[in-house]
């Protein structure tokens, strides 16, 4: 009688696994497709990094969107300077910025929550603002609302922000 039993469950057990593992492979090919535009942003900058801006090793990629849409690497050019190359959207204007003539991306992380009620940063990006390189520090306040701030890359002074969006 067991054995009746046992083989009865069997059919049901495979359907629900499969199904499991059918949800699991949709979970991931979504994730895949959700993030395939960023991923593909980012080798075709770090391309052009390493073709104008000499780029050797990548250490971080930025996505910038405000006004326009940039993307940056982080890395050590040929000469062994850490750098940052500030790519438009396009691809038609690269920006190169020695790392060691502004503010990092921490130092910017810690003038934010310095200066206003900061709960959680959920977003550091460089990019640039009326032509001029800028970190974007997203965050939520101790209301839980979303807010922005725009630094000056080259003293960290806040340019612009926007609270409780």
């Amino acid at each position: 009688m067991r054995r009746t039993t046992r083989k009865k469950n069997r059919p049901k057990r495979r359907i629900i696994t499969l199904t499991i593992l059918g949800i699991c492979a949709l979970i991931v090919g979504l994730y895949v497709l959700a993030t395939s535009p960023i991923r593909s942003a980012r080798t075709q900058a770090v391309q052009l990094a390493e073709k104008y801006a000499n780029l050797k090793t990548e250490d971080k990629f930025y996505y910038y969107n405000r006004d326009k849409t940039y993307y940056t690497v982080a890395g050590t050019n040929k000469k062994n300077q850490k750098i940052y190359a500030v790519i438009a959207q396009n691809g038609k204007k690269i920006n190169i910025y020695q790392q060691s003539e502004g503010i990092s991306e921490a130092k910017a992380k810690a003038l934010t929550k310095n200066s206003s009620k900061v709960k959680k940063i959920t977003h550091v990006a460089l990019g640039m603002y009326k032509n001029k390189p800028v970190w974007e520090v997203s965050y939520t306040n101790e209301y839980g609302n979303l807010c922005y701030d725009l630094l000056n890359f080259k003293d960290g002074k806040v340019i612009k922000t926007i609270q409780n969006i």
